[in-house]
């Protein structure tokens, strides 16, 4: 007989192998569990467990890695708190795209047993900025230019906070129309404990130089689904410029503001905060210091990445008659764009209205670059 004539006398010597008894069924279904299980747990402790992490914001942002917020850390004692991502990409046809992770938490607190929630979320915008001034205005200066935003690392153009930024991607990723496109994060939330108490808490990002990091990823990955990704991804590999000092108490109306000479707000029980002061940026904040009410928003940039988000929006005529470039005042903002030792230098003011604010900001920025005063002397007083 030829061997493919005798191949099936195969599957009767798999019978004789095979446990014939119950005892042995059972002893065979044991060892298999043992080995799987022992090979489950063994990948378990390795990090190595067959299903993939769950990725975030374009696949940007891996569940594990980085700050608290895509961490267990961020339910607490919360065993069973979820956290859910969802997002539109930004395509070629369709250069805008947004994404979002939020965690919820509920449980018994271990301390008083009050019930504490937690709602948190971070949220990426990608997309050009608005054609309006007086949209563009509210969304880059009110969000992304207080006196808590440092500059982005390693030349980078936007700003960063422990709670946000912003950055303007390169001039590949601009519009038609020629305004740049940007990508913006902000971490917001709440934490409730019992009947009546509930703070504002926002998502942990890890601190000012990670939220670049974050940032910098989710540009990198944003761009490359629009198809306007640099030949090179952008990266941070240097620290955040050094963080703004503390907010300060104005007690008097006749004190000086952010350290600027001259610069006086008639009113008092408020707060200022200087930010960064360097060669490219320079911001301002004054703040109600009880409620938190904007009473002054203050800021130069002269980065010109950054600054072309500003591009269009100064109009053709002096903001005021006998300053120097191009700017208006409105309701909420005001913008003035003139050279300053020969770069063009955006100045803008925000909640306030009054002149003279900007005009000794203005000022007291031009001094310190070295060039020409914006308001001629005297209009600060």
């Amino acid at each position: 007989m030829s061997e493919t004539e005798e191949a099936p006398a195969a599957p009767g010597r798999l019978r004789r192998a095979l446990p014939t008894g119950r005892r042995g069924w059972l002893l065979l279904i044991s060892a298999l569990v043992l080995v799987l299980a022992g090979t489950g747990l063994g990948t378990w402790a390795a990090d190595t467990w067959p299903w993939p992490k769950d990725r975030y914001c374009w696949g940007a942002w891996e569940e594990g890695s980085g700050p608290d917020f895509l961490g267990d850390e961020a339910f607490g004692d919360d065993d069973d708190g979820s956290r859910t991502g969802k997002e539109t990409a930004p395509t070629r046809e369709s250069p805008t795209g947004s994404c979002e992770v939020a965690i919820a938490s509920d449980y018994k607190s271990s301390y008083d047993g009050d019930q504490v929630s937690t709602d948190q979320r971070v949220t990426v915008e990608y997309g050009p900025v608005p054609k309006t001034a007086k949209a563009r205005l509210a969304m880059i200066q009110d969000g992304f230019l207080g006196g808590d935003m440092v500059p982005l690392p390693d030349g980078l153009p936007g700003t960063v906070n422990g709670r946000g930024g912003l950055l303007v991607l390169p001039k590949s990723c601009d519009t038609q129309d020629g305004r740049p496109t940007v990508v913006t994060m902000q971490a917001s939330g709440t934490y409730s404990s019992g009947p009546s108490y509930t703070q504002h808490d926002p998502a942990d990002l890890g601190g000012a130089r990670e939220a670049a990091v974050l940032l910098v990823a989710a540009a990198n990955h944003g761009m490359a689904a629009a198809g306007c990704a640099p030949d090179e991804p952008l990266k941070v590999s240097s620290p955040v410029y050094d963080l703004p000092g503390n907010k300060e108490s104005i007690f008097g109306a006749s004190d000086d503001v952010c350290g600027i000479r001259g610069l006086h707000l008639a009113t008092e029980d408020i707060e200022d905060q200087t930010g960064a002061v360097t060669r490219d940026l320079q911001t301002c904040s004054v703040r109600g210091d009880r409620d938190g009410m904007p009473y002054l928003n203050l800021a130069m940039v002269a980065q010109p990445r950054l600054a072309a988000v500003f591009d269009g929006i100064a109009g053709e005529r002096s903001a005021v008659r006998g300053w120097r470039g191009t700017g208006t005042i409105g309701e909420e903002h005001a913008i003035v764009r003139a050279d300053c030792a020969g770069r063009p230098v955006t100045f803008l003011m925000g909640a306030s209205t009054d002149p003279d604010h900007l005009a000794a900001f203005a000022n007291a920025a031009a001094a310190r670059l070295g060039c020409a005063p914006i308001a001629p002397k005297g209009a600060a007083r």
